[in-house]
């Protein structure tokens, strides 16, 4: 789980040691930075994820690219400042911050990253400094340097090695191995080294970040060609029928648990499954004794679908974080409460980020947020970003609930666009 995180001059964001619970929600004004934030906790992750995704030769610099180059830093910085992020995790029992900091142009050549690092997240006693991993173009571009250790007590010293400024340390470890002698002769950095920058890895791999925009409920209606091969949505849910076909396929008792989760939606629910037609899998529901494929249903009712999914399936890989943009967009006010319960009880994410203009579904997390549960952040059209805690907003809220200081534009809760 994401402990803390600092963002600064990526996009509007700018903040520092923002703290998390497992389910976090944004609200705000339009273009007040709530999908900006989503995007700059999700950078890295989205970098890890899709390396190749572009022309260029490195996952950094496609990432850079595919954020619009000079566009992605903030319109008000200095020339030339840097971007910088810091995360706060925990990785087998131990508190770490990553550290990733990278100037930004309209070019290649002046795109560089300008600080890689790992350290403990906690100061043990008797030091006076956090102890570090590996650090990467602090002193010099183009150099990083190895702890011989992995954690405080033990004789540490540091071993130097070079490193490309326009990658990432994780996508080039193994070639530093086998490229200095030095550091691959150590057992510590070849294996315990080794072992953090996978579990770094393995950890932002585990994101899944999704956007109410981006799905195609045209591709989603389509009759689609019979495969297994696909485990997981992607971002415009057109592969949803092949998704639930591989996992129903693979455990029957899992299609079960899917239907009485849409029975929360839709009580009159009779059957959800997939069947073949003309070498073709059509997704069909089956209610009030009434077959639908669908072409035959609402945009809400796919939404349900594609939520449920998200939500309750349990994935092959560890999903450390769900993010979903305005999810209710489509929903009943009453969907949308059930879908709010779904989210504080589901155990199939580590945590979860949720952005909403919608007061109903605010609703919903009343009582998780009085209890510490649940983490409200207000954003403001000054790229301010405040936690609320229930105290901050007690005597306000009273015996109403969350949506309700929302819809009246209450100054204690704020969020509105004037």
């Amino acid at each position: 789980m994401i402990n803390k995180f600092s963002c600064h001059n990526f996009r509007n964001i700018n903040t520092d040691d923002l703290e998390f619970e497992k389910i976090n929600i944004l609200i705000g004004p339009n273009n007040s930075g709530k999908t900006n934030f989503i995007k700059a906790i999700t950078f890295f992750s989205e970098m890890l994820q899709n390396p190749g995704e572009g022309n260029l030769k490195s996952a950094f610099l496609n990432a850079v690219a595919r954020n619009g180059w000079e566009h992605s830093l903030y319109k008000h910085a200095e020339e030339n400042a840097p971007i910088d992020f810091s995360w706060e995790i925990c990785l087998n029992g131990e508190p770490v911050r990553y550290k990733f900091s990278f100037e930004v142009g309209n070019s290649v050549e002046k795109c560089n990253i300008l600080l890689e690092e790992l350290s403990s997240a906690e100061l043990k006693e008797g030091y006076d400094r956090e102890f570090n991993y590996f650090r990467c173009h602090d002193f010099k571009i183009g150099v990083g340097n190895f702890s011989t250790a992995v954690k405080v007590g033990p004789k540490n010293r540091r071993l130097a090695f070079e490193v490309d400024s326009k990658e990432t340390l994780i996508m080039q470890f193994k070639d530093i191995l086998l490229k200095n002698q030095k550091i691959y002769g150590n057992e510590l950095i070849r294996v315990n080294i080794a072992q953090l920058l996978y579990d770094l890895q393995k950890y932002f791999e585990g994101f899944n970040v999704y956007s109410s925009a981006q799905f195609a409920s045209d591709k989603m209606r389509e009759a689609v060609n019979v495969k297994a091969l696909d485990d997981s949505l992607n971002q415009n849910a057109g592969n949803f029928t092949n998704v639930f076909n591989r996992y129903k396929s693979e455990d029957v008792l899992w299609k079960i648990k899917f239907e009485d989760r849409l029975r929360d939606l839709i009580p009159n629910l009779q059957v959800a499954d997939t069947v073949s037609a003309y070498d073709k899998l059509v997704f069909k529901l089956v209610y009030d004794n009434e077959q639908y494929d669908l072409s035959d249903v609402s945009e809400g009712t796919l939404k349900g679908l594609i939520l449920n999914m998200l939500i309750n399936m349990p994935m092959k890989k560890a999903r450390t974080l769900l993010a979903i943009d305005e999810p209710e967009t489509n929903m009943h006010p009453a969907w949308q409460k059930v879908i709010g319960n779904w989210m504080q009880t589901a155990d199939t994410f580590n945590q979860c980020f949720i952005s909403t203009h919608s007061p109903d579904f605010l609703d919903v997390f009343t009582e998780e947020f009085k209890h510490g549960k649940v983490a409200v952040f207000v954003f403001e059209n000054d790229t301010t970003i405040k936690k609320i805690q229930y105290n901050d907003i007690i005597d306000e809220l009273g015996e109403w609930e969350l949506g309700d200081l929302y819809r009246t534009n209450d100054p204690a809760l704020g969020g509105w666009p004037w």
